[in-house]
């Protein structure tokens, strides 16, 4: 059974995905891996908070060649269309459509998924669907936005 994990965030929040990208990092240093996949619906989904959290250069390698070897650790892409058969190691779903997910990342060998949501609904139907799912990051903006929510 995979573990999981996830953010309190919504929108383009770089701090969640930067939160996510490091526990993946901790989830292969536990689990003595050396991949791990990052999983967005297209290539175009790169763009914007990915590329200003990973930087200009993995997302180019990654956009050319779906796959990027970085001192020994590898940044596998995994999109809708961008599929491959096994990754031994955590995935990354950065604002994905948690209906999607399970698609997009079912792999043999996946250890755990880190989910990044876009939209409060995408939050609210992963937990619903996990709820045993981990909060590695809560976002103040998710909390101001739910008291707002709240007051109307």
């Amino acid at each position: 059974m995979l573990d999981r994990y996830h953010t309190t965030s919504i929108g383009p929040d770089e701090e969640a995905l930067s939160a996510a990208f490091l526990k993946c990092g901790d989830l292969m240093k536990a689990r003595g891996c050396t991949v791990m996949g990052l999983a967005v619906h297209t290539k175009n989904n790169l763009d914007g908070v990915v590329r200003s959290v990973f930087g200009e250069d993995v997302v180019r390698v990654l956009d050319r060649d779906n796959r990027l070897d970085l001192k020994g650790i590898v940044i596998q892409l995994i999109t809708e269309k961008i599929q491959i058969r096994r990754l031994e190691g955590p995935v990354l779903a950065a604002f994905i459509d948690s209906k999607k997910m399970d698609k997009i990342v079912a792999r043999c060998g996946v250890t755990d998924i880190v989910f990044v949501p876009w939209a409060a609904e995408e939050h609210v139907g992963y937990l619903k669907t996990y709820p045993d799912s981990r909060e590695i990051f809560r976002s103040p903006r998710f909390d101001a936005l739910l008291a707002e929510s709240r007051s109307h």
